[in-house]
């Protein structure tokens, strides 16, 4: 690990260097994705290790903290298509268990909290915001931010998939290691029911450098709403 990101790892940081990063940038940012099935070619931990990797670019122009990936996932392929290797958490879970993190990041003195979604099936997304639109409604100090990654670079023309070319370039680009391209069926199209892969063919579309083109667009994007939402609750205090 290099020295610059485990300089935003919460857990790699000791208390002191929190405090220092706290009174500098009092971001916190929570990365939050499943163990899912993402197709032959990816790993189970796509969503949460994506979300975590560009909370750390993130991280690395804003300041602030990032926390341990989440995984825990509601409405995973598992009760939407019956794929296994994929551990389906209940909405109440995941929904007390943001509740009871945020007022923890509150208590802690972070200043704005950004929820980066890596899993974003629409019950998923829905039950995460709620939490995040009931915190924010109880504690106008803080500036909540939730979104799942892509959203913030929809102008930019950047769209969301499952296990498909949009979704293994980012995992080409941050983790190389845990994509093979080869274990994809080649004698038929692929498809959601067979292989859980939605989007453009990541056998003929998907690349580490388009990777690092989306990530560099979604950051930037992230980078400017935490920029924005920090000077906001400075100016309010």
């Amino acid at each position: 690990m290099d020295d610059k990101g485990r300089s935003h790892r919460y857990e790699f940081m000791r208390p002191g260097e929190i405090e220092r990063e706290k009174k500098h940038a009092p971001i916190a940012y929570i990365p939050w994705g499943s163990l899912e099935w993402h197709g032959l070619h990816n790993a189970i931990g796509l969503d949460a290790l994506k979300a975590h990797a560009i909370a750390l670019d993130a991280a690395n122009e804003t300041g602030g903290v990032v926390l341990p990936p989440i995984f825990a996932g509601y409405g995973t392929m598992k009760p939407y298509k019956g794929f296994k290797h994929t551990i389906e958490v209940s909405s109440e879970t995941i929904k007390a268990l943001l509740r009871e993190l945020l007022e923890q990041l509150k208590d802690e003195g972070f200043k704005v909290l950004v929820l980066i979604m890596g899993h974003y099936g629409k019950q998923h997304v829905d039950a995460l915001t709620s939490v995040c639109d009931e915190f924010q409604s109880m504690h106008r100090e803080i500036a909540m931010l939730a979104f799942p990654e892509y959203q913030v670079a929809i102008g930019d023309g950047i769209r969301g998939d499952h296990a498909g070319a949009y979704e293994t370039s980012l995992m080409m680009h941050y983790y190389p290691e845990t994509v093979d391209l080869t274990l994809l069926p080649h004698e038929r199209p692929l498809s959601m029911d067979e292989d859980g892969i939605g989007g453009e063919n990541p056998r003929e579309h998907a690349s580490a450098e388009r990777g690092r083109k989306i990530a560099q667009l979604i950051v930037r994007r992230i980078v400017e709403r935490v920029q924005l939402a920090l000077e906001r609750v400075k100016g309010a205090q």
